[in-house]
């Protein structure tokens, strides 16, 4: 088959030359590049016929370079060398840079930012940058290192690991509507008050809706005063905080705010939701220590400094 000069042969077919070439074995060339010995032999073979003459001999359990290998072999040695060198200069570039993480903004906000002083007190020599979108950034792409992500867990390709697999929402108020002319002392009190309820929302169907919390509270309508609508999770529970009535939350969002008491659960009933959070990586041939170090911190996996007082994942979230 004859070929233009100017015409370049797959990639792919060029790394596994190089690779079986290096190690005289499709074998372990399979092994390096994570495939199969028969689909290097087909790469291969497809390079052989873009060149129009063999480059390995064929044994029984073993192979040779031809005359035309061994002359092809030193430039490729030398290119797959510059490339080799040029992905550990910019892994090493990035790694000198801040970590970027992106958040859904909520989460960053109600479980993210409160603690990531402890994050910064373990680490002091990882910057950090927070880039909070409802969007999936892609973590391949070079932009972002990590994402937390709020879904059902689904994404190929990726490295995912379950911060928390469903979310558990509950009714939050100030405490300062547990006193005054109509104190919330029985559920049948909260006709008296308002309803903070969210905008429709691609990012969160079916998570916050008072006709599922009045029914697990085991009435058949919705009691209130009146409805606030706000478009974000965040202005719900803010507004919550504020005193300008009830708002349906996840239970892991307003941990800290209910510990702090700006906000009460006034009632024990709840209901669970099937989606959750998740930490989202990309599956990296070599490890990046400020990723693996955030991962460890997140999940707890190392000593805390002796003032947290729960080292429970639980406890994170």
């Amino acid at each position: 088959m004859s070929t233009s000069s100017t015409v370049m042969p797959s990639l792919n077919a060029l790394r596994a030359f190089e690779t079986a070439a290096r190690h005289l074995s499709f074998k372990a060339a399979a092994g390096e590049l994570h495939v199969s010995a028969s689909a290097v032999g087909h790469l291969i073979s497809d390079l052989e016929s873009f060149f129009g003459c063999q480059l390995f001999e064929r044994h029984h359990r073993r192979v040779a370079l031809t005359p035309a290998g061994r002359h092809l072999l030193p430039g490729m040695s030398t290119a797959f060398d510059h490339l080799r060198d040029a992905v550990r200069s910019f892994h090493k570039s990035r790694r000198e840079g801040p970590l970027v993480v992106s958040v859904e903004p909520t989460f960053g906000v109600r479980c993210l930012l409160p603690r990531l002083e402890r994050f910064r007190h373990r680490h002091p020599d990882i910057a950090i940058r927070i880039d909070p979108t409802h969007e999936l950034a892609d973590p391949r792409d070079g932009d972002v290192d990590v994402c937390i992500r709020y879904g059902m867990g689904d994404y190929p390709d990726l490295r995912v690991e379950t911060i928390v697999d469903h979310e558990d929402i509950i009714a939050v108020c100030s405490p300062d509507l547990l006193k005054g002319e109509h104190p919330l002392c029985t559920l049948d009190d909260i006709r008296w008050h308002t309803l903070i309820q969210r905008s429709p929302s691609q990012f969160y169907e079916d998570r916050a809706q008072w006709s599922r919390w009045f029914k697990a509270a085991g009435l058949s309508e919705v009691l209130c005063k009146d409805r606030f609508e706000v478009p974000w999770e965040e202005y719900a529970i803010v507004s919550a905080i504020q005193g300008h009535g009830l708002t349906l939350a996840s239970s892991i969002l307003v941990e800290v705010d209910l510990a702090a008491g700006r906000l009460v659960q006034p009632f024990e009933a709840s209901y669970s939701v099937d989606q959750g959070y998740y930490l989202v990586t990309a599956d990296a041939e070599e490890p990046d220590y400020r990723i693996e170090a955030f991962k460890r911190w997140l999940f707890d996996a190392e000593p805390d400094y002796p003032d947290k007082p729960d080292r429970s994942v639980d406890a994170m979230i």
